[in-house]
């Protein structure tokens, strides 16, 4: 309280009034020097109380964000941050009771900050603390669990317990749509781009989902998909000379190791899937792997897009450099059209608004490009089975554009598909392989059936126990 006030504001009120009040007024300063003196120190204290509340306000609000913003187990920032408060409530003009008061609404919120921080950072372990309740015996302990919880109120407990078990479901939820997406889309993503934009789930995430036994199980076969997926990555360049050299170089001997085993599944689940892809669509498959093969169909398309039917050179130089790309990674029956292409090609054909002579236009374009008899057979055939010769769409543009072919899916029985058959080549590549070896595993008929069937599911079928420990040789 400034002394003294009350005469110094009187004075000069007084010099400002005319002379002749002056004296009258001078008169009067004893008797209201008591009740102005008491209103005035009353204002003081006022002002006082209110600046120290707005610098505690403000002190509170910035040590709390950092206890949000710090690590809940750092004990040493928490005390800091709570001494910071506790040491501008001691200078404060309190009364000794709302001192008390105050400190314990501070603590509290002290510890419910770092609680919050807690359930932030890892709400299943936060709501175990919770629930086991404050441990008052241990104040120095430094850990959330005994000294912030010891400064909570019942009420506050279960507030932050409901908190907490909101988080971990909320965060299981994520985990399980991230385990989900990346079991889906990661190992595709490695094979085709080496990469996986998503993050990728941890082995915490399985064992918060499906517990920490069967956790286990799950992120090692997940991490078998995805080490399948870059080695599929690393294959995408090698010729099939080289893959087979590879899956060759790979098999395990006799008395080899699980892990041999294992590393063995993988590289012919990789070699299975790359040269599935091959098979299933070549020309899109160079298309994806090489940059200029990419560019020349996306010529194609341009010009597409500036003349009816497409520019001849245009499609000239993708077939040519498409073929020849598939040809270096040793495909034996390449395919002048990617089947991306190859449908898109007959959808346009197929729409009633087209009219004829844009449709012989499109065609002429093709044929133009000057392929060879055996490719264009081979162009005709992809048209086919895109479905340029079903019955709905039969007029005399595409008959005689196709020399009057039936469709050859006509009076034969289903084809197997490029999935389908790349699973049995390989099976039976697999079973030529042991045969020149003159030892099969035990149970290898079963596996090959399995692997034709389904040949995507490979990885799992084949055993995870050494193969060369049930092995039978036949020319010893």
């Amino acid at each position: 309280m400034l002394k003294g006030r009350f005469d110094t504001l009187f004075d000069n009120f007084l010099k400002q009034q005319p002379p002749e009040l002056r004296p009258g007024l001078a008169s009067r300063k004893a008797a209201l020097r008591e009740a102005g003196s008491t209103r005035m120190a009353m204002q003081q204290l006022q002002r006082r109380s209110q600046y120290e509340q707005d610098q505690l306000a403000a002190v509170q609000t910035e040590e709390l964000e950092n206890i949000a913003k710090s690590d809940p187990d750092d004990t040493a920032a928490f005390d800091a941050a709570r001494h910071a408060g506790l040491d501008l409530i001691a200078k404060m003009n309190l009364d000794p009771q709302i001192r008390l008061q105050t400190e314990a609404a501070w603590r509290a919120s002290t510890a419910k900050a770092r609680m919050e921080a807690l359930i932030a950072q890892d709400p299943g372990r936060a709501a175990k603390m919770l629930s086991a309740g404050p441990v008052t015996s241990d104040r120095q302990a430094g850990t959330p669990s005994t000294e912030s919880l010891a400064d909570l109120s019942p009420d506050n407990i279960r507030q932050l317990l409901r908190q907490a078990r909101a988080a971990t479901a909320t965060q299981l939820i994520g985990a399980r749509a991230n385990i989900d997406l990346a079991s889906q889309n990661a190992p595709n993503a490695i094979a085709s781009t080496g990469s996986y934009s998503r993050p990728m789930p941890s082995p915490a995430d399985f064992a918060a989902i499906y517990g920490v036994e069967e956790g286990g199980k799950h992120y090692q076969d997940f991490s078998r998909k995805i080490e399948v997926g870059r080695q599929a990555f690393g294959m995408r360049t090698m010729p099939n000379q080289a893959i087979h050299a590879a899956l060759r170089d790979a098999e395990p001997g006799p008395g080899s190791s699980q892990e041999d085993q294992a590393r063995y599944q993988v590289t012919a689940a990789a070699a299975l899937k790359t040269l599935g892809l091959r098979r299933t669509d070549p020309a899109g498959y160079v298309r994806e792997v090489f940059p200029d093969v990419d560019a020349a169909w996306s010529n194609v398309a341009n010009s597409n897009d500036n003349q009816k039917g497409g520019d001849p050179e245009a499609y000239r130089n993708a077939f040519a450099i498409s073929i020849a790309a598939q040809r270096q990674l040793g495909i034996e029956s390449p395919q002048p059209l990617p089947t991306a292409v190859a449908q898109g090609i007959v959808n346009t054909l197929r729409k009633n608004e087209i009219s004829e002579s844009d449709k012989e236009a499109i065609l002429h374009g093709l044929q133009a490009a000057g392929l060879d008899p055996d490719t264009r057979e081979t162009l005709l055939r992809q048209l086919d089975e895109a479905g340029l010769s079903q019955p709905d769409q039969v007029d005399p543009i595409t008959t005689a554009a196709t020399g009057g072919r039936p469709s050859l899916a006509v009076n034969s029985g289903r084809p197997k598909s490029a999935l389908e058959q790349a699973g049995e080549d390989f099976g039976n590549y697999l079973s030529e392989g042991f045969e020149a070896l003159g030892r099969a595993p035990r149970g290898i008929g079963q596996i090959l059936q399995d692997l034709r069937d389904s040949p995507w599911d490979f990885l799992e079928q084949l055993p995870v126990t050494p193969l060369a420990r049930e092995q039978s040789p036949k020319g010893a």
